[in-house]
């Protein structure tokens, strides 16, 4: 499996190559045109090569793809294909950011592709597209690692698994139950359980605001600069909230190896592309757990850069080529009204859940969680049993 990563750097420059950045920065926007329109254009073969795999129009910036550049390391330099033949822009960056990239590359990630981005430039498509301003020029490369998952083959050599069934549907934090698969015992014992809370501030202020707007402006609300203001400071905090509660979870995970001496971490979800959402609410928290799960695999993908073999987010696959990137998703029908300890069906009362028949209380949310690890543990089964000759 390749994984990308985005290294953003700084270009300390002299006004020379600074003006030789601007001219290659035109020429290469009105071969973007001309190139749209099937006509002819005078452009460095690396150049054109970089347009036909990269077809944006709506961004101003250079791509060099991996002919199109090279990087010094003894120097601190970078040199990009110039409009001249047998001529290249020299780029001076910090030493730090040098050393950072040096160590990626050494531990075998592989610069594949390489953009400049100008002091000012448009981004985005369509009508949110908008101007960024930078202080000066940038420099991002994209490394791609090879990661390799396991296989079933090693899947059933492993004798201790630490199982974490999450449940992302929890309004005060993401709920979790850390449970411990032994295949030699044949036994599976809940270890640790609980909520991962993030310190951020409270929508409680904005969402008065939007109310406020709301009443006043009528259908037109979408149109209000305020209104538009406010949603992006939401989303901004909702994400920065995600990706703090998905390396929280990761955290979890790495200890429940140390601790309990397990050889691999699953971290599992619910998955509900197949579950009938009845009340508006329901839907309204289906559409934000697919939104919540996108930025957590995000943030696992970044995890399995530097712990590559640790942490399995995805399925096993049958075959070494095979790229299978599905994380590991659990049916979720009744996963909070059944009991995790005899599988009864039980009753909600507010925020907690009671069995009837073995009077098990607990919360809902945890509840939840302890019966996804449960079934992910009950899915791999199944797949050791199907993929053994």
């Amino acid at each position: 499996m390749e994984i990308n990563k985005i290294i953003k750097l700084k270009i300390n420059e002299e006004i020379e190559n600074i003006k030789e950045l601007e001219n290659t920065l035109n020429a290469w926007n009105i071969a973007k045109w001309k190139y749209k329109r099937n006509e002819s254009f005078n452009l460095p073969s690396t150049l054109k090569a970089s347009m036909k795999l990269f077809d944006c129009f709506e961004v101003s910036h250079l791509t060099f793809c991996e002919t199109g550049f090279s990087i010094d390391f003894d120097n601190n330099e970078v040199k990009l294909t110039s409009l001249e033949k047998y001529k290249r822009i020299t780029l001076k960056i910090n030493e730090e950011n040098m050393k950072y990239l040096k160590k990626e590359i050494e531990n075998g990630a592989k610069p594949t592709m390489i953009m400049v981005l100008p002091p000012s430039y448009k981004k985005g498509h369509h009508r949110r597209r908008e101007i960024v301003r930078n202080n000066c020029w940038k420099l991002h490369i994209t490394l791609k690692k090879n990661i390799e998952l396991i296989t079933i083959n090693d899947f059933k050599e492993l004798q201790k698994i630490a199982v974490i069934g999450v449940d992302l549907n929890s309004k005060h934090g993401v709920a979790y139950s850390s449970w411990i698969w032994n295949k030699k015992e044949n036994s599976i014992k809940p270890m640790k359980f609980g909520f991962v809370k993030p310190k951020l501030k409270s929508h409680q202020f904005q969402e008065i605001e939007k109310w406020k707007l709301q009443m006043n402006y009528g259908i037109s609300v979408k149109y209000n600069e305020l209104y538009q203001r406010i949603n992006t400071k939401i989303r901004r905090q909702n994400k920065d909230w995600i990706e703090k509660v998905s390396k929280m979870l990761i955290d979890i995970a790495l200890n429940s190896i140390k601790e309990y001496n397990c050889e691999i971490a699953i971290i599992a979800f619910e998955e509900l592309k197949d579950y009938e959402a009845r009340n508006n609410s329901k839907k309204i928290n289906k559409k934000n757990t697919e939104w919540l799960r996108r930025i957590v695999q995000r943030v696992f993908q970044k995890s399995l850069w530097i712990n590559s073999m640790k942490i399995l987010t995805y399925l096993p696959t049958f075959n070494k080529n095979q790229r299978n990137l599905e994380q590991i998703l659990v049916d979720a029908d009744y996963s909070s009204i059944k009991c995790s300890r005899c599988g009864n069906m039980g009753i909600k009362r507010g925020k907690e859940f009671f069995c009837s028949k073995c009077r098990f209380t607990d919360n809902i949310h945890i509840n939840a969680s302890r019966n996804i690890a449960k079934r992910t543990i009950e899915y791999l089964r199944k797949i050791q049993i199907i993929a053994s000759p």
